[in-house]
């Protein structure tokens, strides 16, 4: 069984999009596709384990943040 999973993110603008897309591409390279449409980025990935997808999902999504927290982004929360 293969596992596929996309995530998306969206900023507030398409220059926001990039500079995310970009500083995580060295990370993801070989496990995850990217590519963004306007100001949003969407990453696919796909494995033949759940745990796997999961574990890639994971690091992204904190890798993300990271990125986001880097640029000054302000989470919902705060």
């Amino acid at each position: 069984m293969r596992i596929s999973v996309t995530i998306e993110a969206e900023y507030e603008s398409g220059e926001e999009a990039r500079i995310v897309m970009k500083a995580l591409e060295p990370e993801n390279r070989s496990y995850v596709e990217s590519e963004i449409e306007g100001s949003k980025v969407r990453f696919t990935m796909e494995s033949d384990s759940i745990g796997t997808a999961l574990n890639t999902a994971d690091d992204l999504i904190f890798s993300e943040m990271i990125v986001e927290k880097m640029m000054g982004f302000k989470s919902e929360n705060e």
